[in-house]
Formats: C-alpha cells, structure tokens, sequence
C-alpha cells in the first residue's frame, strides 16, 4: 500500500498551558494511560469515556477522573485523545476525533484495515493534527540502546519471538495485529528496505481469530525476518535476535537486557579455526567457548517507563509540530504487512482447517459418539 506523504500543516490549535486531554477507552490499557496522564503538571485529563459502566466505576473510584458514557460531548473541550478502545472501533472513534481537529495517540494497531489506515493519515494531514500510533515498543530502552549500536546496512537476518498467556482481552482481534504487530513494526523501522515476500501459517484454536502465527519476511535488500507470536503459551516471552555481519544481539525486552556476541579477534582474523583443529583439541572448544573464541557481553540500559516516554513524544510533537517517532505512515505499513499475514493464515484455515477451534472440536466429538 502506498499511503499518502504525511505532511503536516500547522494545527488549529496548540494550546500554551496545560494540554487538555481525554481517554476513550476505560479497559487495561486506558486506565494506564490516564494514570500515568493525570501525573503529568502539563496535562489535564479532562475526562475517560467508555460505554462500560463498570469501567467508568474504576476509573472515579480508583483514578478519581471524570467519566463519560461517550466521546461526543468533548467535542469543543479537549486538544487531544488517548484512543485506547477495541480495535475494530479505532477508526469511528479516531476519525471524529481528527475530523474534530483533536489530536490522537492511537493504541495498536492503528486501525482493522489499511484502507481505514489510509484515510486516518488524510484527515490528520488535512486537519494539521498530531497521529502518533501506540507501538510503545520503540520505546524501550532496550530497544533504542540496540539502535544505537547497529548499522542497518550490515544486519543480515531478525528472529522475534512475542507469546504470553491467555488473557482475554483483545479477543476482537488475533495475535497477528494484538502482539505480532509490534516485532513487525520494529522490524520495519531497523530494515531500510520494502518486504519483498511473506509467507506465513497459524491456528485457531480458541476462537475465531488466530491464537497462534508465525510468518517470514524477506526483504529487498536481502535481509531475512522470522516473526513468531502466541498467547496460549504457558509462559511470557518477549524477545527478538538481530544478526549482523560480524557480530548479533540478544534481546530481552522483558528483562531489559541485551547480550552481544561477536569473534573474538583471533576468530575474526583466522587464526583460531575449530574445525582444522585436532579432535582432543575441538572437545576444549566448548570449555572456552565465551573466553577465548566468542566475546559475549551483557548490558542493561538504564529502565524507564516506555509508555511515559511515548506520552512525551506525543506531547512534544502537538507543541513542535514535528513528526512523532511512530507516526501513522509507520504504523500503516505495519499493519499493512500484519494483513498479509493474516490474510494468508486465513486462505490456510479455509483450504486445510488447520488446528479445528475448539467449538468444531466439541462438535465433532459429540457426532462421534
């Protein structure tokens, strides 16, 4: 998908004081972002709004913060929205907000499809609006220390891996654009160069959508991605490999670490060769492994709240007029790979039934006695 070059035009309004801001969306994800707003001296949360009363309860009684039913009275009272519904409303909601001249920090993925996508980007350009895109990962300290020690042009393969446990929430949606989309859009943001191929498989098991995927992407340049995501795996993991020429990393986004591995020199050079060696002397190798044939160097960027720092680059971006880090173009071409992804998982499950959902599952069992 090509989409539409983002320029921006000076926005209608940019407050002086204290940015006027509301969450639409009072789930998990809300309640995180209007906490962590309503600390902030520069904004003022003018109000959560969800249609859930249950989640407007919490949010009086545990955040203290006014709440709506929905968004439409605002209209005229807030500068800007934390959009934070189920995905398959981002686009309504997103579109009146922009249409409205508010501007938006959209949670993941930015919208169902990319045709919506699209026209989100219009609106916003149009309107001279701020469209940043929560993909909170490219705030990771973790993952900008990695940016600051690679090269793009030398990395030559990325294996991520992003599966947790069963939750219950995002079940609008599968893994592909719930967890997938965020080792995607990283991945696009580190390669300077178009996907060329995509080849990708999964399984419904629980529901409707795909509970598991993995995908391949190959891009122009050369350079090669393996994508896996789940949330019916017995534990957490969220972790991605960046090989380069010369050396690869290690990441763990969940422990905030990164391990670096690389020849050390006299591997580099060719005067240590294993396989030229001796048999006594290649049964040592694995005794020295990470001493004296591999360097291996762990490191722990210092922590910081990811979603604190996405909030300030929001919010600096509505007063500077400048790009966000994560701007809708950015997500767009996200969720335009995560589409073909799902796309090719479904034609799957159509043509060969894959994993049978445990509601056919049922059923079958019950027909055979």
């Amino acid at each position: 998908m090509e989409t539409p070059s983002e320029i921006r035009i000076p926005a209608v309004h940019v407050p002086e004081d204290r940015l006027k801001v509301a969450v639409l969306g009072g789930g998990h994800l809300g309640r995180i972002h209007a906490k962590l707003l309503a600390g902030r001296s520069d904004v003022e949360v003018i109000a959560v709004c969800d249609p859930y009363a249950p989640s407007r309860e919490w949010v009086a009684s545990n955040l203290h913060l006014a709440t709506y039913e929905t968004y439409e009275p605002l209209a005229n009272q807030i500068d800007a929205a934390v959009i934070a519904t189920p995905t398959t409303m981002h686009f309504e909601v997103a579109h009146w907000c922009l249409t409205q001249g508010i501007h938006c920090l959209i949670e993941k993925p930015i919208a169902s499809t990319a045709v919506e996508a699209e026209e989100l980007i219009r609106v916003a350009r149009m309107r001279g609006c701020t469209l940043q895109v929560g993909h909170v990962e490219r705030f990771n300290p973790v993952w900008r220390a990695l940016c600051d020690q690679v090269d793009p042009q030398h990395i030559r393969h990325i294996a991520s891996c992003r599966e947790g446990v069963y939750t219950g929430r995002s079940t609008d949606i599968g893994i592909v654009l719930d967890l997938m989309i965020h080792d995607i859009d990283l991945i696009l943001s580190l390669v300077d160069s178009p996907v060329r191929s995509i080849f990708a498989t999964g399984r419904c098991v629980l529901g409707s959508h795909e509970d598991f995927a993995i995908a391949d992407l190959v891009f122009r340049n050369g350079v090669t991605a393996h994508l896996r995501a789940s949330r019916i795996s017995p534990s957490p993991e969220r972790s991605m490999e960046v090989h380069c020429d010369d050396d690869w990393y290690a990441l763990d986004f969940s422990n905030q670490s990164i391990v670096t591995t690389r020849p050390s020199e006299a591997v580099a050079n060719g005067e240590l060769q294993a396989d030229s060696m001796p048999i006594e002397q290649r049964m040592k190798v694995k005794d020295e492994l990470f001493t004296r044939w591999l360097e291996r160097v762990e490191t722990r960027p210092a922590s910081a709240n990811a979603i604190e720092l996405e909030h300030q680059d929001w919010i600096d971006s509505i007063r500077s007029g400048h790009e966000p880090r994560v701007s809708g173009i950015d997500a767009a071409k996200a969720l335009q790979v995560a589409c073909a992804i799902t796309e090719q998982i479904a034609e799957q499950m159509s043509l060969h039934g894959g994993i049978i959902p445990a509601a056919r599952l049922a059923a079958a069992r019950r027909r055979a006695g």
